[in-house]
C-alpha cells in the first residue's frame, strides 16, 4: 500500500515523495504538505540542532496548496517547491537571514491544473527545474530566468509506457544530460535525454525497479560520480541499485535490498553522501531510517535495521536531506509535523538528537519535502614565479579561501600533462613554451566546481571560482658562455676563380644541449647558388663520429639554413662549388693580394646563428681569409 493510499483515508488525496540530498550549515526548508500549505524556514544551530524561523510561507495561491516536495537552485538563491492540489510550482527567493518569499504564486505544471506535480529537480547547471505530473503521467521542462523565474517548456513528455505511469520522484545526472524518472504506477524508471532548451526525450522502454509490479518507486537519486542511481521501492520495502551506463542507460544490478527490518518498511527517499561512501533511507511505515554503506559497482549493505525518527511509530519519515560534510542528517517526520535532526558518527551511524522540531504552525503540518541550502565553495587563487626550461617553477596558492568549510585539496593541471596537490608545488619545464595552469579546490564538504550532486538540489553552490586557470611563458635556458656553442673553420678556397668551397665547424659546448639548426649568412661579394633544384646538392654534414648527419636546407633572403635531422652535438659543414659563387670583384681582390707581396691575404666575415634542442639561438662570427 503506497502513501497516497494511506493520505486518502484521511482525506489529503496524494502521494509523498521524497526530496534531495542538498547541502550546508545554513537553513533548513520543509514543505509541509498538511495543514497550512507552507513551506517552513530553520536556522541551524550547534551540532545541527533546528529551529524554526517564524511558522512558514505559504506556497501557491492558497492554504490548500498541499506543496510536495522542495529542490533549491545551485547557486543557493530560490527554492522550488511542487503544489500538488494547485498544478503549480512555485519559486521562493531567499533573503537576508535565509528568508522566504515567494515569487508570484506558481506557474501551472503540465497542460492542466489536474496534473498532481510532485518530484522537483534543479539541474546542477542551474538553466532548468524539472517536475514529475502524477496526475498527467507526464515530465515537465521548466526554464529558469532571471531572479529564479520558472517558464514551462512545452506542457510535458510522456513518462513510463503509458498516462497511467504515475511519474513520481525525478533526479538529474550530475553531467545535466540526463534525467531518471520513477513510475510509480508502472514499477518502473525512465531515463530521458537532455536536448537544446532543455527538451526531453525518453531513451528506450522504461526499467523495472526492485521485483517488478507493486515495487512502487518513489525516491531516486544519483550517486555523485554518475555512475549508480538508487530507486526507495515503497510497495517492497526496498532499495534498488541500478548501474548507469553509455548514453544514460540502466541496468539494475539484482532486485534490491530490504530497507528496515521488513519487507513492510514503506521506503520512502533515498539521500546519497557527498563522498559516496554512504545512502540514507527512511521508512515511512516503521518510523525508522536506515544506513546503507555503498560498496564496489555501488552495492548496497544495510548497517544494523535503522534508528527510531521523531519519537517511533507513527511517526511516517518521508523526506530526508544531508548536510555536505555528512556530519547532520535531517528527517521530515509526515506524521508528527516534526523535523528530526541525527548527527552521523563513525560508519555513517546515526544518532537522533531530540525527538524533533515542529514544522510550520502545528503538529498537523505534515511536511514532506525537506532540502539543506547549499554550502558555499572555496575561491581559488595563486601567483605564479616562472623559470626557465629546465629549471623549476613554483605555484603558490595561499590567496586561495574557504568557504563554508575549509580547503581540503589542492589539485593542479601544469599545462605539459603535469599534475601536482599541495598548496605550495614547484615543476620543471623540459621546454620553453607558453603553458595553461589550472588550480581546482575541494573543501573538507567535497565543493568543488561541480557539486557534489545527487540529482535534486546541489550539495555546494554552483562554484567556477573554485577553478581558476592562468597562462604562463617558460623562456628558454640561459647557457653560460661556455657551454654555449662554438664555432672555428677549416677553409675558405677557389674565391679567386669564383668557385668558392667553404668549410667550418660548429660545436656545442661541454653540457650544452645539442645543435638542430645552422643559419649561414655571406659577406659582400660572396653568394649563393639556386640554379639546382636541390640547394642541398653540394653540402655535406659530418658530425662528431665522422658519419654523415641527415639535414634539409633553405635559402631565403640570402641566408641559407640548415636544419639537423636529428640535434647532434657537432656539425662539420662543407658547401662546395656550384653551390657558391664570388663576384668578379672580389675574385680580382683575392688574385691581387696573392699576386702582391706587399698585401695582406682577403679577410671576410660570416655570420652563423646556431640553434639549440632547447630553441635557444647563439650568433657567432667567423673571420675567414680567402683564398
Amino acid at each position: 500500500m503506497r502513501v497516497l493510499r494511506r493520505l486518502v483515508v484521511v482525506g489529503l488525496g496524494a502521494w509523498l515523495l521524497a526530496p534531495s540530498a542538498a547541502s550546508a550549515a545554513s537553513n533548513v526548508y520543509a514543505a509541509n504538505y498538511g495543514s497550512g500549505g507552507t513551506v517552513s524556514q530553520f536556522s541551524i544551530g550547534s551540532g545541527g540542532a533546528l529551529a524554526q524561523v517564524g511558522t512558514g510561507v505559504v506556497s501557491g495561491a492558497s492554504a490548500s496548496s498541499k506543496p510536495g516536495e522542495v529542490a533549491a537552485s545551485p547557486d543557493g538563491q530560490h527554492l522550488y517547491v511542487s503544489n500538488y492540489m494547485l498544478g503549480t510550482v512555485s519559486t521562493f527567493s531567499l533573503g537576508s537571514g535565509g528568508a522566504l518569499t515567494q515569487v508570484g504564486t506558481g506557474v501551472q505544471s503540465g497542460s492542466s491544473t489536474s496534473s498532481e506535480p510532485y518530484g522537483v529537480a534543479a539541474s546542477p547547471n542551474s538553466s532548468y527545474v524539472y517536475v514529475a505530473n502524477e496526475g498527467l503521467g507526464t515530465v515537465s521542462t521548466f526554464s529558469v530566468g532571471a531572479g529564479g523565474t520558472l517558464t514551462q517548456v512545452g506542457t510535458g513528455v510522456q513518462s513510463g509506457s503509458s498516462v497511467s505511469s504515475m511519474p513520481a520522484g525525478v533526479a538529474v545526472s550530475p553531467s545535466a544530460s540526463y534525467v531518471y524518472v520513477t513510475n510509480e504506477g508502472q514499477g518502473t524508471v525512465s531515463t530521458f535525454s537532455v536536448g537544446a532548451g532543455g527538451a526531453l526525450t525518453q531513451q528506450g522502454a522504461p526499467v523495472s525497479t526492485g521485483s517488478g509490479s507493486g515495487s512502487e518507486p518513489g525516491g531516486v537519486a544519483v550517486s555523485p560520480n554518475g555512475q549508480n542511481l538508487y530507486v526507495a521501492n515503497y510497495g517492497q520495502g526496498t532499495v534498488s541499485t541500478f548501474s548507469i551506463g553509455s548514453g544514460g542507460a540502466l541496468t539494475q544490478q539484482g532486485t534490491g535490498v530490504i530497507s528496515g527490518a521488513s519487507a513492510g518498511s514503506e521506503p520512502y527517499a533515498v539521500a546519497v553522501s557527498p563522498s559516496s561512501a554512504y545512502l540514507y533511507v527512511p521508512n515511512f511505515g516503521l518510523g525508522t531510517v536506515s544506513t546503507f554503506s555503498i560498496g564496489g559497482g555501488g552495492a548496497l549493505t544495510q548497517q544494523g535495521t535503522g534508528v527510531a525518527s521523531g519519537s517511533g511509530a507513527g511517526s511516517e519519515p518521508a523526506g530526508v536531506a544531508l548536510a555536505p560534510n555528512s556530519s547532520s542528517l535531517y528527517v521530515a517526520n509526515y506524521g508528527l509535523g516534526t523535523v528530526s535532526t541525527f548527527s552521523i558518527g563513525s560508519g555513517g551511524a546515526l544518532t537522533q538528537q531530540g525527538t524533533g522540531v515542529i514544522s510550520g504552525a502545528s503538529a498537523s503540518s505534515g511536511p514532506i519535502g525537506v532540502v539543506v541550502t547549499p554550502d558555499q565553495g572555496p575561491s581559488a587563487a595563486y601567483s605564479a614565479t616562472v623559470g626557465r626550461a629546465g629549471s623549476p617553477s613554483a605555484f603558490n596558492a595561499q590567496a586561495s579561501t574557504g568557504g563554508s568549510a575549509p580547503i581540503m585539496t589542492y589539485s593542479w593541471q601544469l599545462g605539459d600533462g603535469g599534475t601536482a596537490t599541495g598548496p605550495q608545488v614547484s615543476h620543471v619545464y623540459a621546454n620553453p613554451g607558453t603553458y595553461t595552469v589550472t588550480l581546482a579546490l575541494t573543501d573538507t564538504d567535497f565543493c568543488s566546481v561541480l557539486g557534489p550532486f545527487t540529482g535534486h538540489s546541489a550539495y555546494c553552490a554552483s562554484d567556477p571560482a573554485a577553478s581558476t586557470s592562468q597562462t604562463i611563458t617558460v623562456p628558454a635556458p640561459v647557457l653560460p658562455a661556455a657551454l654555449r656553442p662554438t664555432a672555428s673553420h677549416e677553409s675558405i678556397t677557389g674565391v679567386a676563380k669564383r668557385k668558392p668551397k667553404l668549410a667550418f665547424t660548429v660545436a656545442a659546448g661541454k653540457n650544452a644541449p645539442a645543435l638542430k639548426t645552422i643559419a649561414v649568412s655571406l659577406p659582400g661579394g660572396l653568394s649563393f647558388s639556386s640554379k639546382k633544384k636541390s640547394l642541398a646538392h653540394d653540402i655535406t654534414l659530418k658530425g662528431a663520429n665522422g658519419k654523415r648527419l641527415k639535414f634539409t636546407a633553405k635559402l631565403s633572403h640570402g641566408v641559407l639554413t640548415i636544419t639537423l635531422g636529428a640535434a647532434a652535438a657537432k656539425a662539420q659543414v662543407t658547401i662546395a662549388s656550384p653551390e657558391l659563387s664570388a663576384s668578379k670583384s672580389l675574385a680580382k681582390k683575392v688574385k691581387k693580394s696573392k699576386a702582391g707581396k706587399r698585401h695582406k691575404p682577403v679577410k671576410l666575415s660570416f655570420k652563423l646563428a646556431a640553434t639549440d634542442a632547447h630553441h635557444t639561438t647563439t650568433r657567432l662570427t667567423l673571420k675567414l681569409s680567402a683564398s
